[in-house]
């Protein structure tokens, strides 16, 4: 045994082994509670990177100042930015770590699906899906689509449409980072619908699960108290 079968691929498939055998052998309910579980463990490690790209959201306003203030001097835009960055507490590397163990684990179920649980000892059946098969009614991988776009969304900056058109006067050309903010928007709900339709229904399912989880956790970090402005 490898170590990345001893670290992921065994203890991932018996824990959906035991939730299937206590769970009268529905593995669509066991998916689920792993799911449950899987997100309650790593709330704790999502909670700062949260806070991060909140501070992040709120301070847009004195980032777009910078930006008109350093038009043309990147290398002083950016020292300023680092600056302000530090000032309110803002990691930019926060996110790696969650977002780093969320892949591994998707990687991992997806092998535990296409690998372990193909036999004919278990139940794949799971309301209308056979979950070790690609969803023939495209449900999950639409519903995990529409889960990432609202989480998506949900870090969008809210600015008021007065600042915004102000913005779009003073600079024609959207900046970098929130041109690739935006187009994340749809980036990410795409490519989980052109995934979806290749994976496993049950990993939809699992997806479709933690996405939608993840939704409260973000709306709770997200509706704290803003950041002040330093100006």
């Amino acid at each position: 045994m490898n170590i990345w079968e001893a670290l992921f691929i065994t203890p991932l498939t018996t824990a959906l082994l035991f939730f299937y055998d206590i769970l009268g052998e529905n593995l669509g309910l066991a998916i689920i509670v792993l799911t449950v579980v899987l997100r309650i463990v790593l709330y704790p490690m999502s909670v700062p990177a949260l806070r991060s790209m909140k501070i992040q959201r709120d301070i847009k306003p004195e980032l777009d100042r910078l930006k008109n203030k350093y038009k043309g001097d990147r290398q002083k835009l950016a020292v300023a930015q680092m600056e302000l960055f530090k000032q309110k507490g803002v990691n930019p590397f926060a996110g790696c770590l969650p977002q780093i163990l969320q892949l591994i684990i998707l990687i991992a179920l997806y092998t535990v699906f296409m690998s372990n649980l193909k036999n004919g000892e278990l139940n794949h059946q799971f309301l209308l899906w056979d979950l070790s098969a690609r969803d023939p009614y495209f449900v999950f991988p639409v519903l995990a689509a529409v889960s990432q776009f609202v989480l998506s969304k949900m870090m969008l900056p809210v600015v008021s449409q007065e600042h915004e058109a102000a913005h779009q006067a003073k600079d024609k050309k959207e900046d970098f980072a929130s041109a690739f903010q935006r187009q994340n928007l749809f980036l990410f709900p795409v490519l989980t619908l052109v995934l979806g339709f290749q994976f496993p229904a049950g990993l939809m399912l699992y997806w479709f699960i933690s996405t939608l989880l993840q939704i409260p956790q973000q709306w709770l970090v997200m509706r704290s108290r803003p950041a002040k402005s330093s100006g």
